[in-house]
């Protein structure tokens, strides 16, 4: 726990997330980033939790939030917006594969993002599902493979993509993955977000444990 796997590529693009991400939440992600924590409670762990814009969002019912996040620029942002956070947040230095909680000890995994990135997704998922209760659920909100031409095209282009992009990949599938993973994936719904972006559509919802 607390081992970061650093590439030497993120900080870049970290940079140039803090700062394309007020746009992006102004045309519609903050939105979604409401839909995806709304009606949680108790212990959350967001995953890949970036600058901390997704904070604002928790309702009160939730207790405590463990942000997992392993770039050193994002996790400072991310503990500016902790500090001004209504709930209480721990930002903390780890990866999506090493989560620092006991086995049952979550309510919820918050996904916002981040598995495009992550270099494994079936460990991160296995995680995920360690750390939750009998009664959690995982929250997503990921840029998946789209259908058809423009799936292939992100099969093409996904190289050049995860170099300039911190490492995310824009042709996983990542509802297999889930699936795969022993979730539920009946309520995950794919839609296309944001509009100027068509290549990636989003899997957002919920799923719990088979």
């Amino acid at each position: 726990m607390g081992t970061s796997r650093e590439r030497s590529d993120v900080s870049l693009f970290a940079r140039g997330w803090v700062v394309a991400s007020p746009v992006l939440e102004r045309v519609g992600l903050g939105r979604s980033r409401r839909r995806l924590v709304e009606g949680l409670s108790g212990t959350v762990v967001e995953v890949g939790a970036g600058s901390g814009v997704t904070f604002e969002h928790y309702p009160p019912e939730v207790t405590r939030v463990v942000a997992v996040e392993p770039d050193p620029h994002l996790r400072a942002y991310a503990r500016r917006h902790a500090r001004g956070a209504a709930v209480p947040v721990e930002v903390v230095d780890t990866v999506a594969e090493s989560l620092p909680l006991a086995d049952g000890e979550a309510d919820a995994v918050v996904f916002g993002l981040v598995l495009c990135t992550v270099p494994d997704v079936p460990a991160a998922l296995t995680e995920a599902r360690r750390v939750l209760a009998p009664h959690g659920e995982l929250r997503l909100l990921e840029h998946v493979r789209a259908d058809g031409r423009l799936g292939r095209i992100a099969d093409r282009i996904a190289p050049v993509w995860s170099r300039l992009g911190g490492g995310c990949h824009p042709n996983r599938d990542t509802a297999r993955h889930v699936a795969e993973a022993g979730f539920d994936v009946s309520d995950l719904r794919t839609r296309p977000f944001p509009p100027v972006v068509p290549l990636t559509p989003m899997l957002t919802g919920r799923a719990r444990t088979m």
